[in-house]
């Protein structure tokens, strides 16, 4: 940063874990202050430094940096005491200081001998995350008034027929009374209530005015600009402006009181308006609230309820994962009388292979397919803080099983234990969200309080998340009923330009990047959805019914087909491969709400995984995965440039794949002796979506020749063969459970003739940059490569098993030889027998370990590895053995800095294990990181 010269810095060490850039900044304003000879110029800028680090600790607002870097160089840096070099490097200094609180805080405390504290703010937890203008522009609008938020999001799962809708007309006052005969649902069924002061719930329909009116009722007005008519002189929305170069512009959010009284008086005339008007002026005023006994007032602290009724057949879960998040609470039912290996039978024989589930597949199968997918697509990897319990398991059919109620409740418990211990064992995560209070119901019965509990023991659940009772901007009210009048009119998918015109309509509309903001939030808290990709941030989806639709025209019969595109169709039938003329005739037999539509279906399809189309390296770059695109382009070998010309546009439907391989040993475990080794890609969390491997086939289609047998494709239900260089090699893919196996064969006479090396190693490229790329649209970056770990399964097997024989790749970056606990006798496999083809760069890196480094890590260690490493940043600290949730803690308090972060971490390390903390450790435990950013 500066020093009393402008030169650079001296770059000491980091003791205590302290970050390094912040010990530079120290430094240099420390040199700074010694050599001001003036007092009123050293008093000066102490204030200025001070008001901006207590601005970027605490408060956040955007004119503190302006006017105080305006005060610096009207009145310091202008002035004989500092340079023109010095003057940039302090305006440097102060924007480093406003953008890294924990940096300011250091400095303060050094430099100053001031403790500033933490920082308050009433973001919610999972915007911490976002980037510092979206931070910026919530905290701004909250100023403007605010209130709690109090909203359920139930999702009730389970197999077909376990009684779903049924317990949900039971919940639901108005379904209740009305004896209403459930029928099956098809795709969701969502149901919005009010959460009443009895605890029961009702549909909200006839509510909606009493709903928004309490709620602006309930809030803290701070601001007459939120929607008041009034002329307030006093009041000034100043537009701030950079005065620096390095600043980066923030859009004002806020419009001339004069443009907010005309708007508001066009609406004056709306229920709504009339309502609210007196509420806000009257608060301002600080006078009584006004008289609002005219309004049906029947709700409780405007708590609301959306009841998601999910479809049980397996047809159907292929879908269901884009609608979890973690902010819900979920209902997992479970029908008593059946047995975990039952096998689930449904009108469809292979109905199972929708969901990547088998044929045969088991009650305990599916219970084990739904923790693992709320696990999975809640979002849990990527929190900040500690999981709290948010699934509720529920048995049904109390009336059909047999014994008194105490043996009854104990048989309930008995069954998720069981069901528990087997589909996870004792240590697993998914555990963690496991409340510990089940129920059993009689669906049969509506008047049993056990329903009445069960909401009382859901509000209670929902009321411990930490994001229950979070700040929302009330000035975001208006938009939100816009929104519920667009359902009720029946919409179900928004153009962005239908979004401009409902919130220009408004009384006060959000203003540029807010509105984007506030249709973000409204996603996560799962009311729409909106996704912010070029491909799908000019669609906001309101009804998720439309979804399902869309889902189903691929898997319908469609009748009359025209002739000219029966070859197209055959590959559909039997490849799962979706040629452009196939797509375009389902759409236009499709419902107009569907093919009207079909550019939007199919980027939706796109990113539901319902279909998947094979990566091009022009996607990977839009993708932001800077890692994938550098040695995709550095790399000529790249096995990713042999594309195959036949199926260059294209997508894959892996539902229509239903055909199940041969016996899989045929494969797997070819009786040919010129074969690698088996690659395995290992999920951590002991849980993978099927469509993972459907995808990852599709590239491989789009990449290699689908390989033949006789005239067969061989093309199966969770396994795929590819040519490579014209037959010679042959590439098989497969999966069960949560791994994703690849192993190469080499036909050829010439005994002397070995396995290309470049070849494999650009084909494990292709395969697991492809995952990685699939992972990260469910967790988020830089945390996807702890997604899955890399296996090399034991080369003496003679044939491949399921899980057996399993030696960590990144194990032998430590070790030069790993025992095998599968075969018979027990043996050890070395390194080189384990890497020689898959990993052949990393073999060479790994024996050339230098064993004079086996000496204690010193700062000048920590900050020179700090600054060198680069995209497996995150992968590094796992490797020296924090966990997940205290990188995502440093992660956070270090603002993404990544230097500073990996600086933070290895201190943590050195401090931890001591003596063991040798820069020998250090080094292994980068390159064993490496191996998720390069061959």
């Amino acid at each position: 940063m500066i020093d009393a010269e402008g030169t650079q810095p001296i770059v000491g060490g980091g003791g205590d874990g302290i970050e390094p850039t912040a010990i530079e900044v120290a430094r240099g304003l420390q040199r700074v202050k010694e050599n001001i000879n003036d007092e009123n110029v050293k008093k000066d800028l102490q204030d200025i430094i001070s008001k901006i680090c207590h601005g970027s600790v605490q408060e956040r607002s955007h004119h503190i940096l302006t006017e105080n870097i305006r005060s610096f160089v009207s009145n310091l840096g202008s002035s004989v005491h500092f340079s023109l070099n010095q003057t940039k490097q302090i305006i440097k200094t102060i924007i480093v200081l406003w953008s890294k609180p924990s940096i300011a805080k250091h400095v303060m405390k050094e430099v100053y001998n001031e403790d500033i504290g933490e920082n308050e703010t009433d973001v919610p937890k999972d915007l911490e995350n976002m980037d510092e203008k979206a931070i910026e522009i919530y905290s701004r609008a909250l100023k403007d008034g605010e209130e709690e938020i109090r909203n359920i999001r139930l999702m009730v799962l389970g197999m077909f027929g376990v009684g779903k809708t049924s317990l949900v007309n039971n919940l639901i006052k108005d379904f209740r009374e009305k004896n209403i005969v459930p029928v099956s649902t098809e795709g969701i069924d969502l149901h919005r209530c009010q959460l009443m002061e009895n605890g029961d719930w009702c549909l909200d329909k006839e509510h909606k005015l009493a709903k928004y009116i309490s709620r602006f009722n309930k809030v803290t007005i701070t601001s007459v600009s939120t929607l008041s008519v009034r002329d307030d002189s006093k009041i000034k929305l100043v537009q701030d402006a950079p005065v620096a170069g390095d600043i980066p512009p923030i859009q004002s959010e806020s419009r001339s009181l004069e443009t907010i009284k005309e708007s508001v008086k066009e609406h004056k005339e709306e229920d709504i308006i009339k309502k609210i008007l007196p509420l806000v002026e009257l608060q301002n005023e600080n006078t009584p609230e006004p008289d609002l006994t005219q309004i049906p007032s029947k709700t409780k602290k405007s708590t609301t309820v959306s009841v998601w009724d999910f479809a049980g057949q397996t047809l159907y879960y292929s879908t269901h994962q884009f609608f979890l998040n973690k902010r819900s609470i979920y209902l997992v039912m479970m029908d008593m009388t059946k047995r975990l290996d039952d096998h689930v039978k449904e009108d469809d024989e292979e109905s199972g292979i929708w969901c990547g589930l088998m044929k045969d597949c088991t009650y305990l199968e599916v219970f084990k397919f739904w923790l693992n997918a709320i696990h999975m697509y809640s979002g849990y990897q990527s929190s900040v803080g500690r999981l709290k319990p948010s699934i509720i398991l529920v048995g049904t059919r109390k009336d059909e099983m047999m014994g008194n109620s105490e043996e009854k409740e104990m048989k309930k418990d008995t069954f998720f234990d069981d069901a528990l211990q087997k589909a996870f064992g004792e240590d697993s995560p998914i555990l963690t969200h496991i409340h510990n209070r089940k129920f059993l119901v009689n669906n049969l019965s509506p008047q049993d309080p056990v329903f009445h509990e069960l909401r009382k023991e859901i509000l209670a659940l929902a009321e411990s998340q930490e994001y229950w009772g979070e700040k929302s901007p009330v000035r975001w009210i208006p938009m939100e009923q816009s929104l519920d009048k667009l359902r009720d009119e029946r919409k179900q998918l928004l153009k962005m330009e239908d979004i401009h015109q409902a919130n220009k309509s408004n009384a006060h509309p959000l203003v540029g990047d807010e509105l984007a903001l506030f249709l973000d939030i409204q996603h996560r808290h799962g009311n729409i959805l909106y996704f912010n990709t070029n491909k799908l941030k000019h669609l906001i989806v309101l009804a998720p019914q439309w979804i399902i639709q869309a889902f189903k025209c691929f898997i319908t019969h469609i009748p009359n087909k025209n002739p000219s595109n029966t070859g197209a169709w055959k590959d559909y039938m039997n490849l799962a491969i979706l040629k452009p003329e196939v797509f375009n005739e389902i759409m236009d037999k499709s419902d107009s709400t569907i093919g009207d539509n079909r550019v939007d279906v199919i980027n939706y399809m796109e990113h539901l995984d319902v279909m998947a189309k094979p990566l091009k390296l022009e996607e990977v770059k839009e993708a932001g995965n800077k890692a994938a695109v550098h040695q995709v382009e550095e790399d000529k070998l790249d096995a990713v440039v042999h594309l195959n010309t036949k199926y260059l546009d294209f997508h894959i439907v892996p539902c229509r794949l239903k055909k199940p391989p041969p016996p899989i040993s045929k494969f797997t475990s070819p009786k040919i002796k010129k074969r690698t080794q088996v690659v395995c890609f290992v999920f951590c969390e002991k849980f993978m979506p099927p469509s993972f491997f459907h995808r990852l086939v599709a590239v491989c289609i789009r990449t290699w020749r689908i390989s033949k047998e006789g005239d067969e494709n061989q093309l199966y239900n969770g396994l795929a063969v590819f040519d490579l260089r014209s037959a010679a090699y042959t590439l098989t893919i497969w999966y069960k459970d949560h791994i994703i196996y690849a192993r190469i064969s080499y036909f050829t006479k010439n005994p002397m003739s070995d396995i290309d090396v470049t070849l494999c190693q650009d084909v494990r490229h292709t395969l697991r940059m492809s995952l990685l790329n699939f992972v990260g649209q469910s967790v988020e970056n830089p945390r996807t490569a702890t997604a899955f770990d890399e296996y090399i399964q034991c080369p003496f097997m003679q044939e491949s098993l399921h899980n057996k024989g399993m030696l960590r790749v990144k194990k032998f970056m430590y070790e030069n030889e790993l025992n095998c606990k599968s075969c018979s006798p027990r043996h050890t496999v070395t390194r080189a027998e384990a890497l020689n083809y898959w990993f052949k760069n990393r073999l060479e890196q790994a024996d050339n370990d230098d064993e004079n480094l086996n000496r204690p890590v010193e700062d000048s260690d920590l900050l020179k590895a700090s600054r060198s490493v680069g995209n497996e940043f995150w992968m590094l600290g796992i490797e020296l053995g924090l966990t997940n949730e205290r990188m995502n803690e440093l992660y956070a308090e270090c603002r993404k800095d990544h230097c500073t972060f990996i600086y933070r971490y290895m201190a943590e390390w050195r401090e931890s294990e001591n003596e063991k903390a040798t820069l020998q450790r250090l080094y292994r435990a980068m390159n064993a990181a490496q191996l998720y950013s390069s061959k």
